[in-house]
């Protein structure tokens, strides 16, 4: 067997039993990724995947197991690979990063911006996608680390490092109403259109939740995945919005205004998202303590094997 052949059959579990979507990901073809996986069945003896007709619907009892160990064979590998990089000359090094806008584009900045001065042989490479896609990236080895918000259901397949919180505030128009009002409530807020993140985000289901908690129903006008845009609505008065407070920049949003609501809703807690049991690079470790000072290597390392 070959580590190809491990790669490929991971792959199609990880897309849902698609063949197609693993084969676009891969860069291959799909007849190359049912040949390979076929020679894997044909090598053990045994079914991996349960076939009906040309669709693949399942895994077998023994295949789950030999996926559980592909799995590990595959980051042993990658591991290894790492710990070459590791003591190598320090070129051609690479962080992928996967993370929201949000946090890519408020909470990272200074971030990178220090890290980029410390460690410019590090070339970084950022992903943003939706919380469930970063955890995909995360555990399947496309992405080196995450950094996201808490979510409602972790992956088992990661570790989860929190850097830090995010509090709330609802952003208006300068002239709206409720700029009059220094603490206001939930009822207050749901006399207005509110715009606020999408439910798959931290900062859309924590909102919601705490509407929810208080038996208070809002009238949504629109959900959205960026903030920028959230903003922009708001700014055509289409709707107040409720916000991270760092999304809100005075200079740039001069014709919005912050009203602190942090007595509302719950924070979001950033962290870091690794694989574990993952080889902990220098230069990943590093961003990390750039995020949170307080994620020594030590402390990271004891984190991975902790199960």
């Amino acid at each position: 067997m070959t580590l190809q052949q491990l790669r490929y059959l991971c792959g199609v579990v990880d897309h849902g039993f698609s063949v197609s979507r693993a084969a676009r990901t891969l860069f291959t073809s799909q007849p190359g990724i049912s040949k390979q996986i076929q020679a894997l069945e044909q090598e053990l003896g045994v079914p991996i995947l349960i076939r009906q007709g040309n669709r693949i619907t399942g895994m077998t009892p023994a295949g789950a197991e030999v996926v559980d160990m592909a799995r590990r064979t595959l980051q042993g590998a990658e591991n290894i690979r790492r710990i070459g990089t590791d003591h190598g000359a320090g070129e051609n090094l690479r962080l992928v990063i996967a993370t929201t806008h949000i946090h890519a584009r408020y909470v990272l900045r200074p971030v990178i911006a220090r890290y980029v001065h410390e460690r410019p042989e590090v070339a970084l490479v950022l992903r943003q996608g939706s919380p469930a896609q970063i955890e995909q990236w995360v555990a399947s080895g496309e992405a080196d680390l995450g950094v996201g918000g808490n979510t409602q259901d972790p992956s088992r397949e990661l570790v989860f490092l929190p850097c830090g919180e995010l509090q709330r505030s609802v952003l208006t128009t300068r002239d709206h109403k409720l700029r009059k009002v220094q603490r206001p409530s939930l009822q207050e807020l749901a006399r207005y259109p509110l715009i606020t993140l999408d439910v798959s985000f931290a900062g859309g289901w924590t909102v919601i939740n705490g509407f929810a908690a208080a038996g208070v129903a809002p009238s949504i006008v629109l959900t959205a995945t960026d903030a920028d845009v959230i903003k922009s609505y708001v700014e055509l008065g289409l709707g107040i919005a409720v916000l991270p407070a760092i999304t809100y920049e005075p200079e740039r949003d001069r014709n919005l205004a912050a009203t602190d609501v942090s007595h509302l809703f719950k924070p979001t807690i950033t962290q870091v998202q690794l694989r574990r049991g993952s080889w902990l690079q220098s230069h990943t470790a590093d961003f990390i303590r750039a995020t949170a000072p307080k994620w020594t290597r030590r402390r990271i390392e004891d984190a991975l094997e902790r199960r």
